[in-house]
C-alpha cells in the first residue's frame, strides 16, 4: 500500500527545511537505510536516509523547495506498479509552511504566519520592506563628454547662464537634438577654474536588483538577529575623525568658484564604498524572505521641511563626481522646501 515520507525534524531548533538535493529518482526502489536526500537546515545540510523500504513514486517537494517538519514530500508504495490514485498523502498541510504566503487585499503577498511581534497585542513590530521596481524612462543628468565640444544652447539658456555665472558644457540638454534649455541650468556647475573628469553614462535602471532566496541556516540566523536589534537595548559606539585635509580641500574648491558641503563629500565617499563593497548595498525583502543586491547605488539626502522629512534620492550616486552632487542636492532639497 502506498504510505508518505515527510520532511524529517533534523535538529532540535528546526522548524522547517529546504530540500538541497533527492539522490533518487521517481520510480527507483530506496532500501531502508539508503540515503534518500540532503536537506538544508537551520544548522547545515543533512544526509538522510530513508527508514524503510518502498518505490519512489512521486515527488512532492522539489530540489530547491522548502516544506515544514512533518509536511509530505514523497509517496512511496510498496511494490513498482502499486497505484497511488486517489491517494491522500499523510502529515502537516503546506498550507501551514510559513513560508507560504496569501494574496492581501492590495494584491500583495503576507506572509500566512506573522512573526509574534506582528501579532495584535504585540508591544513593537518588526520592520518590513518590500523594493520598489527599478526607476524607469530614468534620464543621466549630467553629460559624459568633457565639454570641448559645441553644444546646442537655447538663445534664454545662454542669457541665463551668463546671469547666474554657471558652466553650459556642465549639464545635459533635455530638448530636442540634444538642446540646452532654461530648465537644464538648474543642475548646471558654477562657472569655475576647478575640472572633474566625466565617468561614462550608467547603463541600467536605478534601483535594478538580483534577489536571492534565503536558506534555512540564514533564516534562523536573520531571525535571531532581528529580534536581538528589536528587543535588546544597545549601546553605540562613536568615534572622532580629523578632517582637517577634508576642510581644506573644501576651502581650496572654494576659491575656484565651487562651493560644496561636507554632506556632499559624504554622499560621494558613501558611493564610493559601497561600489567598493557591493554586498552592503542590499536589503530584505521581508515579504518573500529573500536577499536584494541592488545593481547600482542610490543614496537618500534628509531635507528637513516644516513639519516633518523628506528624503529625495541621488541615483546613480556613483557615476557623479563632487560638483554634480553638490548642485543635484541643492536642487533636490529646493524642490522638496517647495
Amino acid at each position: 500500500m502506498p504510505f508518505t515520507v515527510t520532511m524529517p525534524k533534523l535538529s532540535p531548533t528546526m522548524e522547517e527545511g529546504t530540500i538541497a538535493k533527492w539522490h533518487k529518482n521517481v520510480g527507483d526502489q530506496v532500501q531502508a537505510d539508503e540515503m534518500l536526500l540532503e536537506v538544508a537546515t537551520d544548522k547545515a545540510t543533512v544526509e538522510y536516509n530513508a527508514l524503510d523500504e518502498g518505490f519512489l513514486r512521486k515527488i512532492l517537494v522539489e530540489d530547491g523547495q522548502g516544506a515544514v517538519v512533518n509536511q509530505p514530500i514523497a509517496i512511496f508504495t510498496a511494490t513498482a506498479d502499486e497505484s497511488i490514485e486517489g491517494y491522500q498523502p499523510e502529515g502537516v498541510s503546506p498550507e501551514k509552511a510559513p513560508e507560504e504566503s496569501k494574496p492581501s487585499e492590495t494584491g500583495k503577498k503576507e506572509s500566512a504566519e506573522a512573526p509574534p511581534s506582528q501579532k495584535s497585542g504585540g508591544a513593537l513590530q518588526q520592520p518590513a520592506f518590500v523594493p520598489e521596481p527599478p526607476l524607469e524612462n530614468y534620464d543621466f543628468a549630467f553629460p559624459s563628454e568633457d565639454g570641448s565640444s559645441r553644444k546646442a544652447v537655447s538663445p534664454l539658456a545662454k542669457k541665463l547662464a551668463r546671469e547666474k555665472g554657471v558652466d553650459i558644457s556642465t549639464v545635459k540638454g533635455s530638448g530636442p537634438h540634444g538642446r540646452v534649455v532654461s530648465r537644464d541650468l538648474d543642475l548646471a556647475q558654477p562657472d569655475q577654474v576647478v575640472a572633474f573628469g566625466r565617468n561614462d553614462p550608467p547603463t541600467i535602471a536605478p534601483g535594478t536588483f538580483e534577489e536571492v532566496p534565503l536558506t534555512p541556516m540564514r533564516k534562523a540566523v536573520g531571525s535571531r538577529l532581528q529580534q536581538s536589534k528589536s528587543f535588546i537595548p544597545h549601546f553605540y559606539v562613536r568615534q572622532e575623525v580629523d578632517v582637517a585635509a577634508l576642510f581644506d580641500l573644501r576651502e581650496q574648491l572654494k576659491a575656484g568658484n565651487l562651493k560644496v558641503s561636507f554632506n556632499d563629500f559624504v554622499i560621494r565617499a558613501a558611493a564610493l564604498a559601497l561600489r567598493a563593497h557591493p554586498d552592503v548595498n542590499s536589503g530584505f525583502n521581508s515579504a518573500s524572505q529573500s536577499l536584494i543586491f541592488f545593481k547600482t547605488i542610490d543614496i537618500s539626502v534628509a531635507v528637513s521641511i516644516d513639519g516633518g522629512l523628506i528624503t529625495p534620492i541621488i541615483r546613480h550616486a556613483d557615476f557623479k563626481n563632487v560638483g554634480q552632487l553638490a548642485v543635484e542636492v541643492k536642487e533636490l532639497a529646493a524642490r522638496a522646501k517647495a
